[in-house]
């Protein structure tokens, strides 16, 4: 019995302070010792019976050393403690494929004036409107995409920064953020968090740099070699590269702690940024074999990333890669082809704005002609990327047209024209509805045809919102949420049939 006092009177205690104390240790094991989903008291009588023992005691000793050094001490109940009461992270085999996600997204659209509304009432209650809930179960949805942004000044700006005040896409607070996973996760709904650069205002800089070329080691046209530190002979290019990595590291862990706090049971990395997620040197130019595209790469930067997340979050890791990649394998290449081995992510994620048509139509893209051309992505892209990543799920992180006719050429423009009714093949439908529907509806054909390829979509710009704010504008403009769209009950009937394992 007096080997119970200890641990007991250290709980209260440690549970107050091991949130901050245990981020310390590096998380080698998840202590839900029965297995039973969540680390609870009958996990807590398991530990009491084996603290202060030591390593090779006992055979099953191993899995109560939470932190690895050989015995089960007090750092090892610090960890207990931070963990009691929290849903044991989710792992790809125990995953319900395909998943039925949608993107909520960050600091933009509606989500902005629901996140200050409730920051206005006290940032008491919950944050999400309970209608919005509604609607996410009445779509049978069971994960959302949330969005944190970084930002950074220019092309010498070597500090990446979480920025609250910015005037485009600034980065939600984490009071709102936290808030946010606890009411999804509250609602069974399982969390994605991304981590995304943003360059709003550092493109428009007087020495610009947009995130698609952060890390390229040629200065972008237009750009002075002196402006540009990401060159290998730039003088300052090491501090600036070591500078830049360890800010961003830092920024990642940050919301890798928020992540692991508030359960959200998925993590991005990074969004659309191919210049810096390079694992590998380039390989040689085909027109100019002497030029070596990418003659350098942040291999090293990137794996230790990996290594201090994954010491503060036991989740799933993944990185959010833009679809360009693929059309252009020789300028990429291998720094993008083993991203996903050499950074042992656990799932491998594609911001999937592929065009389907060449030139813009004038009418609705048929359900057969996506379909046809999603076959072919499937067929060109997806399966050899499959592949090569045995046991890593792959999922459109990020995937979405508006409701407008020339979508099929021009995926995520951005614009969001008045809604004006217009049906030019007689049907009764409105054309721009009718090609979002179509459009998703041949990519979820194409799943069906090529089963365990794709293994989820989150739907992108499905922004947090009331019905009454709905209606007060987004109603009146073409955007890509589904919300009262035609798209709606195509995605609504497609996660139904995943439920039912059809």
């Amino acid at each position: 019995m007096r080997k119970w006092i200890v641990p007991i009177a250290l709980i209260a205690i440690a549970l107050l302070t091991a949130a901050a104390d245990a981020r310390t240790f590096p998380i080698k094991l998840f202590p839900d010792f029965d297995g039973n989903g969540v680390v609870d008291f009958a996990d807590f009588l398991q530990f009491v019976g084996r603290f202060g023992t030591n390593r090779g005691d006992e055979e099953y000793q191993d899995r109560f050393d939470l932190d690895g050094d050989g015995a089960i001490g007090f750092s090892d109940f610090l960890i207990f403690a931070g963990k009691f009461g929290k849903t044991a992270p989710l792992t790809v085999d125990k995953m319900d494929f395909p998943i039925r996600a949608l993107a909520a997204g960050g600091h933009w659209g509606t989500n902005e004036t629901i996140v200050a509304e409730w920051e206005a009432n006290g940032k008491v209650g919950p944050l999400v409107p309970p209608d919005y809930m509604d609607w996410l179960k009445s779509l049978h949805v069971n994960w959302i995409g949330l969005t944190a942004s970084l930002h950074y000044d220019d092309s010498m700006d070597s500090t990446v920064e979480r920025d609250y005040l910015t005037l485009e896409d600034p980065t939600l607070s984490d009071e709102a953020l936290r808030q946010m996973i606890r009411d999804f996760r509250g609602h069974g709904i399982d969390v994605y968090l991304t981590l995304a650069l943003v360059d709003h205002e550092a493109g428009q800089a007087a020495r610009p740099a947009h995130r698609w070329q952060l890390g390229q080691p040629d200065a972008p046209d237009g750009t002075w070699p002196e402006f540009w530190p990401w060159r290998v002979e730039h003088p300052d290019h090491q501090r600036f590269v070591a500078e830049f990595w360890e800010t961003y590291t830092q920024q990642a862990m940050h919301f890798a702690r928020i992540a692991e706090d508030e359960g959200a049971r998925m993590y991005s990395l990074g969004t659309e940024t191919e210049g810096l997620f390079r694992t590998r040197r380039g390989e040689p130019d085909a027109e100019d074999p002497e030029q070596d595209v990418w003659a350098n790469d942040f291999g090293r930067e990137l794996k230790a990333m990996v290594e201090s997340v994954r010491a503060v979050y036991t989740g799933l890791l993944t990185y959010d890669m833009h679809y360009g990649v693929f059309y252009d394998t020789g300028y990429f290449g291998s720094g993008s082809n083993h991203l996903w081995e050499d950074m042992d992510l656990d799932v491998v994620g594609i911001s999937a704005w592929f065009a389907l048509l060449d030139t813009v139509p004038t009418t609705p893209i048929s359900v057969g002609t996506a379909q046809r051309k999603y076959d072919e992505i499937f067929r060109d892209f997806l399966k050899p990327l499959a592949d090569r990543n045995p046991g890593r799920p792959i999922m459109f992180l990020e995937y979405g047209v508006e409701d407008m006719v020339s979508v099929p050429v021009r995926p995520g423009s951005g614009t969001f024209p008045e809604y004006v009714f217009s049906d030019s093949n007689g049907n009764g439908l409105d054309d721009g509805q009718e090609t979002q529907a179509n459009v998703y509806l041949g990519l979820i054909n194409a799943m069906a045809n090529s089963p365990g390829v794709l293994n989820g979509v989150f739907y992108w710009d499905n922004w947090i919102t009331s019905d009454e704010l709905w209606a007060e504008w987004w109603v009146n403009h073409r955007c890509m949420s589904i919300k009262d769209k035609l798209a709606e009950e195509v995605v609504r009937a497609a996660y139904q049939s995943y439920m039912q394992g059809n």
